[in-house]
């Protein structure tokens, strides 16, 4: 940036600050803008200190803590919402889980009181049997294990407005 630029009026001051030190360093006569002329060199000089004072601002900004902060917020409220998704879940796995339990323990409590009744039915049957064979062995050897119970069929009454197809 040349000496006489207007764009050095709105300079900020650490860059004023830079170009006074280099000057000092270099033993540069005082700026004088009036009498200046502009040399290769100046111009040199001039772009050297811009890229320094740019270098220097650069490296020492820093971001400010509010914009980290929101730029993490999108993945807090990721987070959160898995995190409050995943406690329903869970509270809906439990309450699956003690439904299951329950519904097992019933199934056991029916189970063996059916197992119980089936007991007794079968005792009730055994008694049966063996009342039968006392009262005539040759009977139940005639109608096996199973107690039969005989029909008359004929004391069924025919059903009304219908044709017999074949005898029996």
């Amino acid at each position: 940036m040349p000496w006489l630029e207007t764009a050095r009026l709105d300079e900020p001051a650490e860059d004023r600050a830079l170009r006074e030190e280099l000057r000092g360093l270099l033993g540069g006569p005082a700026p004088n803008f009036f009498q200046a002329e502009v040399t290769p060199e100046l111009v040199a000089l001039a772009e050297d200190l811009r890229r320094e004072a740019q270098r220097r601002r650069n490296t020492a900004r820093r971001k400010p803590n509010w914009m980290l902060m929101a730029a993490a917020l999108p993945f807090a409220l990721v987070l959160t919402g898995l995190g409050a998704w995943g406690i329903q879940q869970k509270q809906r796995a439990d309450v699956l889980a003690q439904d299951l339990a329950r519904q097992t323990n019933d199934y056991r409590q029916q189970l063996v009181a059916a197992s119980a009744q089936i007991k007794t039915e079968r005792q009730a049957k055994d008694e049966l049997v063996r009342a039968i064979q006392k009262e005539d062995p040759k009977a139940f050897r005639r109608f096996g294990k199973e107690l039969v119970i005989p029909i008359d069929r004929n004391s069924i009454p025919a059903a009304t407005n219908t044709q017999q197809v074949k005898g029996n």
